[in-house]
């Protein structure tokens, strides 16, 4: 008996044994090798077949560097897997946010484009084709072109009979960034100016060399918000060396006026390194030879450091400019619109008055005149005196611009989302009143005014937020295809040139409760497409006004960036056409490959040699 009892024993073992091996989530008493923790985690990290599960597939998405996570394409929200496994899936897909998200998802068009079939024609033109729009985003010369096209050949022709075909080299890549890739891109700007009724041309003027380049620009409203591209690049070589150097004088005397609107940072780097500039002004004042200019510029320095007033000054400009200086960055951002002219100006007159009100010129500032009454205390009034007298000067200064076209910006800040007046019907008829538009009948936008409010306090009362409900719109028509292969103001999917000024100047617009005026037009407009085409037009006429010329402006920053002393031999025509590709163009680099595919036009272009013998540049399809 004892026997047969120790073989069941270790017949038992043996199952229990071969359990934990086939699964990792079993654990027995009796087991010998106990399930370690890593092992158990594992049940919480993205599998990729759920990927493939019929009811996830389409909004599911990895997230690669962190497996514990997962990615909603609807919702654009990013949830732990770690714990729940599949099941998190479940809960977010029940979810009222999701449902919703979906919702207005499906009713646009699908996340994942049909691959297309292709001949091997058709994928080498492809990959030639993004190879020079990935150059010009980037601004690599035709030169490094021809060398990674000859080295991509080189590494994967063992591998691949599509490598060893490309052919892409300084000329090819040119007449494809001339011929096809601008054209292409400027003539789908200039179809959905002519689908938007309403739009607007800017244009500006700066010097390169002895050249004078003028950059045209349109504004316009469409379904998702207010887009601008760059539809001519042109110059005038007749301008005499007269000319350039009265323009170069005008520019000059223009900025005096104004040049206080660029002190912040410098008297920010005075204010860090303040100590130190004393010390050493201070200490130098004995080497430099009396009566000279040198001499006299020193004497000013030595009496500025000696006197606390010179810090107290920098203190004050210092607090005063960082409002100034944000009021300024938010005119220049390429989303700001006229309808948010009128708040982000009047915000900045009432804090510069509330400053006056308030006597407050800053904290630091304060401290120092909490020093300096025991010792002059007329000298701290006399300091008072000159503050409010500056801040006095700015908001003159600002009124004798803005108080002409007050009375207009007030009215179109109806279509403010941020404004009190916002969707009430008696500042909206001020506006009617104002543009006159012909055709419009007064009782239909009134029942598509109710219809539109109506709506709009639905969306208040939701689950979601407003600004979620319109990312997840913009995210559904973001596929990338002909009709929306054009510059979107609301992403920026390939930076060309980051710098902390970008940050600055866009830092709301990643903000969880900003919304964006236009976005949310966009929005309303379309939950219930061409019942409003009255309230469309009045909205497509005002979203085409500019608040400034910051974008005909940006043409130059991205000239220099291409135009450069290493790319010097470019002619007007090909920095037009990178230019057109640059801002007409928002496909990052590694989509650009599965838009570009998709596109037989392009593609037959791209093969043919027609490319080659168009001298001028035709907005042709």
């Amino acid at each position: 008996m004892d026997d047969e009892s120790d073989d069941s024993i270790i017949t038992m073992s043996m199952i229990e044994k071969e359990q934990e091996t086939m699964s990792l989530t079993i654990t027995t008493e009796t087991a010998t090798t106990p399930v370690s923790r890593k092992e158990k985690k594992k049940k919480g990290i993205f599998k990729k077949d759920w990927l493939n599960i019929k009811e996830y597939s389409p909004w599911l998405q990895e997230i690669k560097n962190d497996p514990t996570k997962a990615r909603c394409k609807t919702c654009l929200r990013t949830f732990s897997v770690h714990y729940d496994g599949k099941t998190a899936l479940k809960k977010h897909m029940n979810s009222d946010l999701h449902k919703s998200c979906i919702k207005s998802f499906t009713n646009t068009s699908s996340i994942v484009l049909p691959a297309p079939c292709v001949s091997e024609i058709q994928k080498i033109s492809s990959i030639e084709g993004t190879f020079v729009y990935h150059g010009v985003k980037h601004g690599h010369s035709y030169t490094s072109q021809q060398c990674t096209i000859n080295l991509v050949k080189t590494l994967f022709e063992s591998s691949s009979t599509v490598a060893k075909s490309l052919s892409c080299a300084k000329t090819k890549s040119r007449a494809i960034a001339c011929n096809v890739l601008a054209p292409y891109f400027t003539r789908k700007i200039l179809d959905e100016v002519l689908e938007a009724r309403f739009y607007s041309i800017s244009f500006d003027a700066s010097n390169k060399g002895n050249t004078k380049t003028y950059p045209f620009v349109v504004q316009y409203f469409s379904d998702i918000d207010v887009k601008k591209g760059l539809i001519d690049f042109i110059e005038d070589s007749r301008e005499t060396a007269l000319d350039i150097f009265n323009n170069i004088i005008k520019v000059l005397l223009q900025h005096i006026n104004i040049r206080w609107l660029s002190l912040l940072r410098s008297i920010e780097r005075l204010i860090e390194t303040y100590e130190p500039l004393r010390l050493y002004f201070l200490n130098h004042q004995t080497t430099i030879k009396k009566f000279t200019t040198a001499a006299e510029n020193m004497q000013i320095l030595i009496s500025f450091f000696n006197n606390s007033d010179g810090l107290c000054t920098l203190n004050f400009l210092e607090s005063v400019l960082d409002n100034i200086q944000q009021a300024e960055f938010k005119l220049q951002r390429t989303w700001t619109t006229a309808v948010d002219l009128y708040r982000i100006i009047t915000n900045l007159i009432k804090k510069l008055e509330q400053r006056l009100h308030n006597k407050y010129f800053g904290n630091e500032v304060h401290l120092i005149f909490n020093r300096l009454k025991e010792v002059d205390k007329n000298r701290v009034e006399e300091l008072q005196e000159s503050f409010e007298l500056f801040i006095k000067t700015v908001v003159e200064y600002i009124n004798s611009y803005f108080n002409p076209e007050k009375e207009f910006y007030e009215i179109l800040s109806v279509l403010d989302s941020q404004s009190i007046h916002f969707l009430e019907w008696d500042y909206f008829m001020n506006l009617v009143n104002l543009i006159k538009i012909d055709g419009i009948n007064i009782d239909e936008l009134y029942n598509e005014y109710c219809e539109i409010k109506f709506i709009y306090d639905h969306m208040k009362n939701k689950n979601v937020t407003i600004n979620e409900q319109i990312k997840s719109n913009i995210s559904s028509k973001n596929v990338y295809n002909s009709e929306s292969a054009t510059n979107n103001n609301y992403e920026i999917l390939c930076d060309i040139i980051d710098n902390e000024k970008d940050d600055i100047l866009n830092k709301d617009q990643d903000s969880k409760g900003y919304i964006q005026s236009d976005q949310l037009w966009s929005y309303l407009l379309n939950i219930k497409p061409n019942t409003t085409p009255n309230l469309k037009l009045i909205i497509s006429y005002v979203f085409s006004i500019p608040c400034s010329n910051a974008f005909a402006e940006s043409i130059f920053s991205h000239m220099n960036h291409l135009w450069s002393d290493y790319r010097n031999r470019m002619d007007m025509e090909l920095v037009a056409a990178e230019l057109q590709i640059r801002k007409n163009a928002n496909i990052s680099c590694k989509d650009f490959y599965k838009f570009i595919l998709s596109q037989e036009d392009l593609l037959k272009k791209i093969a043919s040699n027609e490319k080659f013998g168009k001298k001028k540049r035709i907005l042709d399809k």
